[in-house]
């Protein structure tokens, strides 16, 4: 790959999130836990791609109400992720707060890359 960007000189684009390329958005837990009598294996991001910005003000007014503070990109924590993952699954959003720890940074990650990928 190095070699043919030398010969065509064009740099190699970032990565993107093609919506069409997409065909499930789910993360499976390395963990289950259980969560009122059921067993969670995995969590459903599906829906990200239709969240609307008064979606994710809702999440911003829990995270607030959490005493989370958040700092300057909130989108990235992992609280932020949780709340967003409860909200997308029609779930509480205390719903993932058993989860696994490396689960959640999982979560996290794959939430922080959804919204700062280009699409």
């Amino acid at each position: 790959m190095e070699e043919s960007r030398k010969e065509t000189g064009v740099a190699e684009a970032a990565p993107s999130l093609d919506t069409e390329e997409v065909a499930d958005m789910r993360v499976k837990l390395e963990q289950p836990f259980m969560w009122d009598g059921a067993e969670v294996t995995e969590i459903d991001l599906n829906g990200l791609f239709d969240m609307t910005a008064r979606d994710l003000c809702d999440v911003d007014r829990e995270a607030a109400r959490r005493g989370f503070g958040g700092g300057t990109r909130v989108e990235v924590s992992r609280v932020y992720a949780m709340l967003l993952a409860a909200k997308l699954n029609k779930k509480p959003y205390d719903w993932l707060d058993n989860m696994k720890g490396r689960d959640s940074v999982r979560l996290r990650e794959t939430i922080a890359t959804f919204f700062f990928l280009r699409a």
